[in-house]
């Protein structure tokens, strides 16, 4: 990107193919810093500890100071938390910004800062545009607890906050938005979306990011962002609304995806020689490394989701933002890196199992100690069949 010079362009031509979150705040550090990955790692690692800091807020609303200080422990060293922050990849500022969002929703009455999380929520989603659906959690919780928030059934408080939550919102998003009105011809926040609408719905679609497929489609070579975006959106809806349980089917394989290993954390920071698939490489990691940085997933991912089902605070902004990221990994597509959103809420839920003990599983309900068992089941259906494919495929 060439934000430096006061311009948004890539490879020469004015783009808005990513939301511009990221790329500025790379800017500046690259202004301060100079080229070079050390600045980010040095600004990144700071916002993780100011990360983990906001994490500790959040979770004394969820539990006293002893299992708050566990859950910052867990957080603050989970493999995949610390090696982001060495990254040149969005997870370390949106996590910044999820738990800054996260806090604001839990601190009691909107009265008084409904349009500070509105502004938050858009920031963002000026980092990463997939957050946005979520968007929908604020209003959807004001009225649904409008009685709790507010001492009134009356729709008026309701529909005044969510009014102003949007404000939020617009104040952050529309200046981006009428920049690409103006130069790219449409109010969108990015042009990438239909193309990633596409890699996941297509007659050839695996339910992840497929080079070869991409690589052979003309379209991607189109320079016209905004049409080659409304051409992808097209073909895509017209795949689902023709093949409605292929649709179906490859959105469980998305979230096969979404929920892997933590392969593409190590795969990062490995050389990828030509010729040699992604799972090759992963397949010569260390296995010390492997398991250093994929068993704390592991039980976070299956404490979390028995702890999910067992009563606790503001269960609804957990439970939410989960599905949120879920319904959208489902329609769009996914990539093993993509759970690390869920992280902070898994950590939460696998405390409040902590704190409860394995034995309040017994009395859960039968209805969620199925939903338990099924999950836990997909979850280790993934994993073991993921391995399997790495190490005993033979072909």
């Amino acid at each position: 990107m060439s934000i430096l010079s006061g311009e948004y362009k890539l490879e020469g031509r004015t783009t808005a193919l990513v939301v511009p979150g990221y790329p500025i705040f790379l800017a500046g550090i690259y202004s301060l810093f100079g080229d070079g990955q050390f600045g980010v790692r040095l600004v990144q690692s700071f916002l993780d500890v100011l990360t983990c800091y906001l994490f500790f807020l959040v979770c004394r609303k969820f539990f006293d100071e002893k299992y708050s200080l566990i859950a910052l422990s867990v957080f603050a060293f989970f493999p995949s938390n610390a090696l982001y922050t060495q990254s040149v990849l969005t997870e370390s500022l949106f996590g910044l910004f999820a738990m800054l969002v996260f806090l604001n929703v839990l601190r009691g009455s909107f009265d008084n800062r409904i349009l500070l999380t509105g502004i938050l929520f858009g920031a963002a989603i000026l980092v990463r545009s997939s957050f946005s659906i979520a968007v929908l959690l604020i209003p959807l919780y004001i009225f649904i607890f409008k009685q709790q928030l507010f001492d009134s059934i009356s729709i008026i408080k309701p529909a005044i906050n969510s009014l102003l939550f949007i404000t939020g919102l617009i104040i952050i998003l529309s200046p981006w938005m009428i920049r690409n009105k103006q130069v790219m011809g449409a109010f969108t926040l990015a042009t990438q979306g239909g193309s990633t609408l596409w890699e996941g719905n297509n007659p050839q679609a695996t339910g992840t990011w497929n080079k070869q497929v991409a690589d052979a489609n003309v379209l991607f070579n189109d320079p016209d962002e905004v049409g080659r975006e409304k051409e992808f959106r097209k073909q895509a809806v017209e795949f689902i609304l023709n093949n409605p349980v292929r649709f179906i089917e490859l959105g469980f394989r998305k979230l096969g995806y979404l929920f892997s290993s933590e392969r593409m954390t190590l795969l990062y920071f490995m050389d990828s020689p030509a010729g040699m698939t992604s799972s090759q490489v992963y397949k010569t990691v260390n296995p010390l490394y492997m398991a250093v940085v994929n068993i704390p997933y592991f039980i976070v991912m299956l404490a979390g989701a028995w702890g999910l089902l067992m009563p606790f605070r503001h269960k609804f902004f957990v439970v939410g933002f989960i599905s949120a990221w879920m319904i959208t990994m489902f329609v769009f597509v996914a990539v093993p890196r993509y759970h690390y959103v869920l992280i902070p809420f898994f950590v939460i839920a696998a405390i409040n199992l902590l704190q409860r003990g394995l034995g309040s599983i017994t009395t859960l309900p039968l209805r969620s100690k199925l939903a338990g068992l099924v999950f836990t089941i997909f979850l280790l259906g993934v994993w073991i069949s993921e391995f399997y494919l790495l190490y005993f495929r033979t072909v």
